[in-house]
C-alpha cells in the first residue's frame, strides 16, 4: 500500500470534494429545516400553548400563550380567520373575527405584566426602566403605528395586532384570548372542525402544545375522529375526557420547522352543534342541506385522509426504498473496491524483511530514487540534491575565496567545471547546470548572494520557477524509463464502470428529494452516493503500483533511511569513511533528514576523536556547505514565489472588477403569521 502521506497528497483535493458533496444532502436538509424568516438570534418560539373552545353553536374561544424571545420594538400578529374546507366554498362559510371580545397582555419573563388591552382602544404604558409601550388593533377607525402610519390588516380575511416596545421586546410571554364566530361546520352526517391550530410565524417554533375542547358532555370518545396534518414532528397526544365530560384532544409538536402549520381536522356527531338560522345567516357553517352529490361529508373526509395518509405512506415508503438501495449499493462498492486494491493496487511482495539496510540500494542518483520513493512526485529537496550530487562527482566545484568555511554566513561560490565531460549526465542534471549557471549566473560561477539576489525581481523570479518547472518535467521524463512501476491504469479503468450506476442513483436520489418532494432523507442518500463516486473515481485515477523490482528498491530505500536515522543507535558499526557518507548525504537530502544525518554524524566523529576528518569535508565542515546550499536553494524558491506574489498583489490593486448579486396540499382555515421590525 502506498504512504498515507503520498495517498492523502494526491488525492486530498478530491477527498476534500468527495466529503463535502456526500454531506451536501445532509447540509441542505438542516438549512431547510432552519431557514426561518428570522434568525434565532433575532426572534424565536420556546413555548406556544393553546387551548380551543368549540362551542355548541360553532363559535370559537382561541386562548394563547407564547414564551418568546424578539430582538425588535415592533410586532405585527396577524390573525387569519378563513375557511379553507374541501367540500364547502368560501363564499358560503364566512368565520368573522370577533373584536368585541378580544384580550392580550404582555408579561416580562418574570411574569411581571407589562401592557394589556382588550382591541377596545390603543393602549400606552412604560415598563419599569422608563421605555414606552404601545398596542394598537388594525380594526380601531384610528389605529396608528409608532410612527404615525396607518395600520391595516394583510386583507380582509385578517386582522392586525400591533406591539411597540421602545427598548426592544427580548424575552417575553404574549397572552391571546379571542373569539372566531362560525368556524366549526355542520354536516348532514358530521360536525367537523378543520383549523390550523399552530404555524412557526416565520421563526423557529418549539414545544407546541394545543388542546381542542368539543362541545357538550353528551360526546363518546368513539364518536370523534381526530387527524392532523402539515408538521413532521405533529402527533396526537391524546383524546381525552375532562372533568365537565367534554372530550379533549391533544395535539403535540416538539418543533415545528420553516413553513411548517398544523392542521387538525375533528369529525364529531352533529347533534353535538346547534345552529341558530341568525347564526348560519351570519356564518354559512350549518351547511346540513348543501348538495354534496353522491357522497356524504365523511365519505369524503376519508378520501381526503386517505389522500393524506398516501402521502405520507410514500414519504416513508421511498425513504425505506432508498435506504435500501443505497445500503445494498454501498455493500457493492465495497466489494468491488477492495478487489481494485487487491490486484492493482497492494504492493507486491518483498524478499527483503531486515530492518536496517547499510548500502545504497540502487545505482540511481538521489533525484531518481525519490520519484520512486514518492510516487512519482518531485519536490524542491531534489533540486538540491542534484546540485549537491554533482559537486559530490566533480562537475561543480566550492571556492568560498578568502572567506572562511567556518563562518556563521559564507558567501560560498559554485564554479563549473567546464573540464568534464557532460555527455556522462541525465538530461535533468545537464538542463540544472544551464538553469544555475548560465540563467541565474549569467556564467560558470555562482555565489549564494546571487541566487538570493536573483530571484527579487518579477521577471527573474518567474524565470527561475519556469526553469524549476523544467527541471521537474525533464526529471520525470528521465524517471519514468525506469522499470519502477506497472501500468495498471488502463485495467483499473475497465473496472469502474459501475461508478456509472453509482453517480445515476446519487443524482436521482436527490431528483426525488428536490424534484419531485419525495422523501426526507432521499437527498442525504442521493448526495452520499455521488459523493462516494467522485471519492473512488479520484482514488483509482491516482492508482500506482510498484513493479515487483521498483518495491524491492524502495523497501531498501525505506530501510536504508532508517539507518540513516538511527545508525548512531547501532552497536559495533564500523563507520564508512568521509567519502561514503559524503554519497549517502546527498540521498539525506533527498529524504529531507539531511539536517539529522549532519547532526549524528558530527556527534559520532566526535566520539571518535575524529572531529579533524570531519572537518576536511566541504559537506561536513560547520557551518556546512550543504546546509548553506540546502537553505539558499530553499530560500530562493520561498523567494520567487514571494516576489511573484507581492506582484499580482500590486497589479491586482491598479484595477479590476468584481462580480456580486445579491407535506401539502391540504390546508384548513385560520392560522396566523408575525411581521417584525
Amino acid at each position: 500500500m502506498r504512504d498515507k502521506e503520498i495517498f492523502f497528497k494526491k488525492n486530498a483535493q478530491t477527498l476534500i470534494i468527495a466529503t463535502l458533496v456526500s454531506l451536501s444532502g445532509l447540509g441542505l436538509l438542516l438549512f431547510e429545516q432552519n431557514n426561518y424568516d428570522f434568525s434565532p438570534f433575532e426572534a424565536g418560539t420556546n413555548s406556544l400553548e393553546k387551548t380551543i373552545l368549540i362551542q355548541e353553536n360553532g363559535d370559537v374561544n382561541f386562548v394563547e400563550r407564547y414564551q418568546r424571545y424578539i430582538d425588535f420594538q415592533v410586532i405585527y400578529q396577524d390573525l387569519y380567520f378563513t375557511s379553507d374546507n374541501e367540500d364547502i366554498p368560501s363564499t358560503i362559510h364566512t368565520p368573522q373575527f370577533d373584536t368585541t371580545l378580544f384580550e392580550n397582555r404582555i408579561y416580562d419573563m418574570n411574569n411581571n405584566l407589562l401592557i394589556a388591552g382588550n382591541g377596545s382602544e390603543e393602549v400606552f404604558a412604560n415598563t419599569a426602566f422608563g421605555a414606552n409601550m404601545k398596542l394598537s388593533y388594525s380594526w380601531l377607525p384610528n389605529a396608528t403605528d409608532e410612527r404615525g402610519d396607518r395600520i391595516v390588516p394583510l386583507d380582509n380575511q385578517s386582522v392586525s395586532l400591533f406591539h411597540y416596545k421602545e427598548d426592544y421586546f427580548s424575552d417575553i410571554v404574549m397572552e391571546y384570548d379571542y373569539w372566531i364566530r362560525g368556524v366549526a361546520l355542520k354536516y348532514s352526517d358530521t360536525a367537523e372542525f378543520y383549523w390550523v391550530i399552530a404555524a412557526t410565524d416565520g421563526m423557529r417554533t418549539n414545544n407546541v402544545d394545543v388542546s381542542i375542547v368539543l362541545p357538550t358532555n353528551t360526546i363518546a370518545l368513539n364518536e370523534v375522529d381526530s387527524y392532523i396534518f402539515g408538521a413532521n414532528q405533529g402527533r396526537i397526544q391524546s383524546k381525552t375526557l375532562n372533568n365537565q365530560g367534554q372530550v379533549v384532544i391533544n395535539v403535540k409538536a416538539n418543533r415545528l420547522f420553516p413553513g411548517e402549520f398544523i392542521t387538525a381536522r375533528i369529525n364529531f356527531p352533529a347533534s353535538a352543534l346547534t345552529i341558530s338560522s341568525q347564526q348560519n345567516a351570519l356564518y354559512g357553517n350549518d351547511v346540513s342541506n348543501y348538495p354534496l352529490g353522491t357522497s356524504t361529508h365523511l365519505e369524503n373526509v376519508a378520501r381526503y385522509q386517505q389522500a393524506i395518509a398516501l402521502q405520507q405512506t410514500t414519504y416513508l415508503v421511498t425513504d425505506s426504498v432508498v435506504l435500501i438501495i443505497t445500503a445494498v449499493m454501498i455493500i457493492w462498492i465495497f466489494f468491488k473496491v477492495k478487489y481494485i486494491y487487491i490486484t492493482y493496487d497492494r504492493e507486491h511482495a518483498s524478499d527483503f524483511y531486515g530492518e536496517y539496510y547499510r548500502e545504497l540500494p540502487g545505482d540511481y542518483p538521489p533525484a531518481i530514487m525519490s520519484y520512486l520513493y514518492r510516487f512519482k512526485s518531485i519536490e524542491k529537496d531534489d533540486v538540491t540534491a542534484t546540485l549537491m550530487d554533482l559537486v559530490r562527482r566533480g562537475f561543480v566545484k566550492i571556492d568560498a575565496g578568502t572567506e572562511s568555511l567556518t563562518k556563521a554566513k559564507v558567501n560560498y561560490t559554485l564554479i563549473r567545471d567546464k573540464t568534464k565531460d557532460v555527455s556522462k549526465l541525465k538530461n535533468y542534471e545537464k538542463q540544472l547546470l544551464n538553469w544555475f549557471f548560465d540563467t541565474v549566473a549569467g556564467g560558470d560561477s555562482l555565489t549564494l548572494n546571487q541566487l538570493e539576489n536573483y530571484t527579487k525581481k518579477e521577471s527573474q523570479a518567474i524565470r527561475y520557477m519556469n526553469d524549476n518547472q523544467s527541471f521537474n518535467r525533464t526529471l520525470y521524463q528521465e524517471a519514468s524509463v525506469m522499470p519502477f512501476f506497472d501500468q495498471v491504469q488502463p485495467a483499473v479503468q475497465k473496472q469502474i464502470g459501475f461508478l456509472g450506476f453509482v453517480f445515476l442513483f446519487g443524482i436521482l436520489f436527490y431528483a426525488l428529494r428536490y424534484v419531485f418532494t419525495l422523501g426526507t432523507l432521499t437527498g442525504i442518500f442521493g448526495g452520499l452516493l455521488i459523493g462516494i463516486a467522485i471519492g473512488i473515481k479520484g482514488y483509482t485515477s491516482t492508482i500506482e503500483r510498484r513493479s515487483k523490482q521498483g518495491n524491492e528498491d524502495y523497501v531498501r530505500w525505506r530501510a536504508f533511511k532508517k539507518f540513516l536515522e538511527e545508525f548512531t543507535n547501532i552497536k559495533d558499526y564500523p563507520m564508512p569513511g568521509i567519502t561514503i557518507w559524503e554519497h549517502y548525504m546527498v540521498y539525506a537530502i533527498s529524504f529531507g533528514i539531511a539536517d539529522l544525518v549532519e547532526k549524528q554524524l558530527r556527534f559520532k566523529y566526535q566520539q571518535l576523536n575524529r572531529t579533524e576528518e570531519l572537518n576536511r569535508s566541504p559537506y561536513f565542515r560547520y557551518p556546512g556547505f550543504y546546509r548553506a546550499y540546502y537553505y539558499g536553494v530553499g530560500r530562493s524558491f520561498m523567494n520567487a514565489q514571494s516576489t511573484i506574489a507581492q506582484a499580482q498583489r500590486n497589479n491586482s490593486a491598479r484595477g479590476g472588477g468584481r462580480f456580486g448579486g445579491g407535506g401539502g396540499g391540504f390546508t384548513g382555515g385560520g392560522g396566523s403569521g408575525v411581521r417584525l421590525r
